[in-house]
């Protein structure tokens, strides 16, 4: 790493700064092009609006005149370049388009705190020989600076229940006991997300699991075992969250061990007297160790 190097690093910087994002989830991203002292490419990421989603490295390669530069050139881009992950038109993500154009050096100023690009835009270039570093600590953290907002939105599942609908009633008991929850969000659910469905002062976890229908969308199914109001809440969970839904499974566990122990060896009256295999945990609300990302409120029908 040159004086040079720590030059367009900075400049990168000061672009990024110049970016307007019309929402919280758009970061503000910088791109410098280099031969030496000599910036061949500059760009910023676009405002989101429409016509204007722009990414910083596409936007600094449409800058250079004389593609055929680019095997000699370097690249500084304050953000982690995308992958094809996270682009509906794949063969535009940045990590693409660096190794489409044979660009040998790239510098990034943060990994992408997008769940969906952390770490394998790098390791994407890496694999494919391009020499890759890091922007030293003192300009990451103007890069942090500059994005607190950003990072913050994709600190959150950001999900947003599109079906059913707030204060939809369900005739689950056409489809034994079962609906389809399905949900848009910024970040993928991941191991610490969950479904939680609560009805006059207990919570039943939904064993899940989520399952991705398209880019940006997502569904799991509810099981409802009684009528009347309920509530559904996706949450992130905490370490104290987890352990509460680790727990809960256990039981559940048990439970069904025990129903299968005794069957056929008392009468099932007496089975019955051991209680549902699916007992709902006493809350009223979430408790500690839950974060809501989104909710519904539902009426669940009683059979005609």
């Amino acid at each position: 790493m040159t004086p040079t190097d720590i030059k367009w690093m900075g400049e990168a910087i000061d672009w990024a700064a110049g970016c307007s994002p019309i929402k919280e989830s758009i970061p503000k991203v910088g791109a410098i092009i280099a031969i030496g002292d000599t910036a061949i490419g500059r760009g910023r990421r676009g405002t989101g609006r429409e016509g204007d989603d722009k990414h910083a490295e596409l936007d600094a390669l449409g800058q250079v005149h004389e593609k055929t530069k680019l095997p000699d050139a370097t690249l500084y881009t304050t953000l982690e370049p995308c992958t094809r992950a996270v682009r509906t038109k794949e063969l535009e993500c940045c990590t693409e388009l660096i190794l489409q154009h044979k660009i040998p050096r790239v510098f990034v100023g943060i990994l992408d705190p997008n769940q969906g690009v952390t770490g394998k835009g790098l390791w994407r270039l890496q694999e494919s020989g391009v020499e890759v570093a890091l922007f030293p600590h003192d300009l990451a953290k103007k890069i942090h600076a500059q994005n607190t907002a950003f990072i913050r939105s994709q600190q959150t599942l950001g999900a947003v229940i599109i079906s059913p609908q707030d204060g939809n009633t369900l005739k689950t008991y056409e489809t034994r006991g079962k609906h389809t929850i399905r949900f848009k969000c910024l970040n993928p659910p991941g191991t610490n997300n969950y479904l939680l469905s609560f009805h006059q002062g207990l919570c039943w976890p939904q064993p899940g699991p989520f399952r991705r229908i398209k880019d940006g969308i997502w569904e799991i199914d509810a099981h409802f075992g009684i009528t009347g109001d309920h509530t559904l809440y996706l949450v992130t969970a905490t370490d104290l969250g987890q352990i509460l839904i680790e727990y809960y499974r256990k039981i559940i566990g048990l439970n069904t061990q025990r129903r299968r122990n005794l069957k056929g060896k008392i009468a099932d009256e007496s089975v019955a007297l051991l209680g549902g295999d699916y007992p709902g945990i006493q809350m009223n609300g979430l408790p500690k160790g839950f974060r809501s990302e989104a909710s519904v409120t539902l009426m669940i029908a009683k059979k005609p």
